[in-house]
């Protein structure tokens, strides 16, 4: 039998969002979203972060009903353009997956909250409205406690990118070469940190391909002290003798590969063949649900990227990613500490793909509830 269920976790007062009066129509909330849709910049948990705060508005300032059915059809077509645009990325996915399964968890529970109630719960939490002392692992030392991926659990959300940035640093020795693929908030944290720690690397970043990610993290680091070399993406294979360690970032772990920059396989080969050590810096967020990686469809679509006006007869191929064999790095670098490819491949394939989509009347294993 249904029952309520004190929303305890996360409140209206317990955000910094604050709601704004008039109430959101259909065309105002998907135009606050657009942006958040169009941004190739800002990294997937900063568009988490926003999306968050735009849709936590929205479910508190709409009227609360009891109709999921109806539920799901605004949200699907609402979160529609996201989903196709960022959707592919690790920690998008999970916040868009464990937004989808709200319903089918208060089915299981016998929650009898309002959709809006209990869908706003769940985003509260993405944007860490909530008691920090439900979040303590004792069994890890009091670290931040694993979230299991379901939906109103306990758990953090965006693991500490901070802790993960000063853990790597502290891997570092004096004056190494770091080279580094493409641009990573984590792996810019880390090279900060370790020369704040008077590691003094260098760091040997490429352009970055289409969005020159590159560039932009060599102003970064430039701005915080640390020495920076930059060639063309191209180039970097070639460089690979001169680096002590090849540090990436990615967007998205599956269970059997990760999301780089297209090039990125021939420079871990030769890091393989030169005996230069490889690591991937990503929190678990990064781990897509089911382990299943997709490229991003604007990378086939947007050929302008490559060339904006190319002549008739001349195909244009401007997909700017590839997947990586987890094998092809000799480790993973997370929140928790070192991972190796089997582990972080038996976590992608734990976290839960079998959540209904948002509005599913199906329970468990496929039966009504």
């Amino acid at each position: 039998m249904a029952h309520a269920r004190p929303i305890h976790r996360w409140s209206p007062g317990s955000s910094s969002v604050t709601a704004q009066s008039g109430g959101s129509t259909l065309v105002s909330f998907a135009e606050r979203l657009a942006p958040v849709a169009q941004d190739r910049v800002s990294s997937a948990a900063d568009l988490v972060r926003e999306l968050g705060g735009v849709l936590l508005e929205e479910l508190i300032e709409r009227p609360h009903g009891t109709d999921w059915r109806a539920t799901r059809r605004r949200y699907d077509a609402l979160l529609a353009p996201l989903r196709l645009a960022h959707g592919w990325r690790g920690p998008v996915a999970r916040f868009l997956h464990a937004f989808d399964g709200v319903q089918h968890v208060a089915q299981i529970d016998g929650l009898a909250a309002d959709p809006e109630e209990l869908l706003a719960e769940e985003v509260g939490l993405w944007l860490g409205g909530v008691d920090e002392s439900s979040l303590t692992d004792s069994a890890h030392g009091g670290g931040s406690q694993p979230w299991s991926g379901r939906p109103l659990g306990t758990g953090r959300r965006l693991p500490d990118r901070a802790g993960l940035a000063r853990a790597a640093a502290r891997t570092l020795g004096e004056g190494e070469t770091i080279l580094v693929p493409e641009g990573s908030e984590t792996v810019v944290a880390a090279l900060i940190q370790a020369t704040a720690n008077g590691a003094s690397p260098t760091a040997l970043l490429g352009e970055g391909g289409p969005e020159l990610s590159g560039r932009r993290a060599a102003r970064e680091l430039a701005r915080a002290g640390v020495r920076v070399r930059i060639v063309y993406d191209a180039g970097l294979p070639s460089r690979v003798s001169g680096a002590d360690r090849i540090w990436l970032g990615t967007e998205a772990i599956g269970a059997q590969g990760f999301l780089a920059r297209v090039g990125t396989r021939t420079i871990l080969e030769e890091a393989r063949r030169l005996e230069v050590p490889s690591s991937v810096l990503a929190t678990t967020d990064k781990l897509v649900p089911g382990g299943e990686l997709a490229l991003p469809a604007w990378g086939e679509r947007d050929d302008w990227l490559l060339w904006e006006d190319p002549p008739e007869g001349v195909r244009v191929e401007a997909q700017p990613f590839e997947s990586v064999p987890n094998s092809s790095v000799d480790g993973f670098h997370s929140e928790r500490g070192p991972e190796t490819p089997a582990a972080l491949a038996l976590q992608a394939l734990a976290t839960d793909d079998r959540i209904p989509p948002l509005g599913s009347t199906a329970g468990p294993a496929g039966q009504r509830p």
